[in-house]
């Protein structure tokens, strides 16, 4: 069998210069798709920092305001425990004046016969 010999490939420099061309394209498409996927991902992380610190300012706040209605019902649970000592106690008192009232005039009418 005769060997065939195998036919020249020959391409124009034409073809070379325009796939690369094509593939230096699509690279510079893929890094500019990396850079904006980049910033995408920087501009979230900041957002969820951002998110987090005012979730965690609000947090506080609400733990402030927890303390002081707490603060405020044990104050007002002690003001009405005062209100009720306070009233025996002017109970007290109004029966020690009239005691006293009863002695003195007692004794006024002691000194008087």
């Amino acid at each position: 069998m005769p060997a065939i010999a195998a036919a020249a490939v020959t391409v124009a420099p034409e073809t070379l210069t325009i796939t690369w061309l094509v593939a230096g394209g699509i690279i510079a498409e893929l890094l500019i798709l990396i850079v904006f996927l980049v910033r995408v991902a920087w501009w979230l992380s900041q957002r969820f920092t951002l998110i987090d610190a005012t979730l965690a300012a609000n947090a506080k706040e609400i733990t402030a305001i927890k303390m002081d209605v707490s603060n405020d019902i044990a104050g007002r649970k002690v003001v009405a425990e005062a209100r009720t000592d306070i009233a025996q106690i002017k109970a007290t008192l109004i029966e020690f004046r009239e005691r006293i009232d009863r002695i003195e005039a007692n004794e006024d009418g002691r000194k008087h016969a």
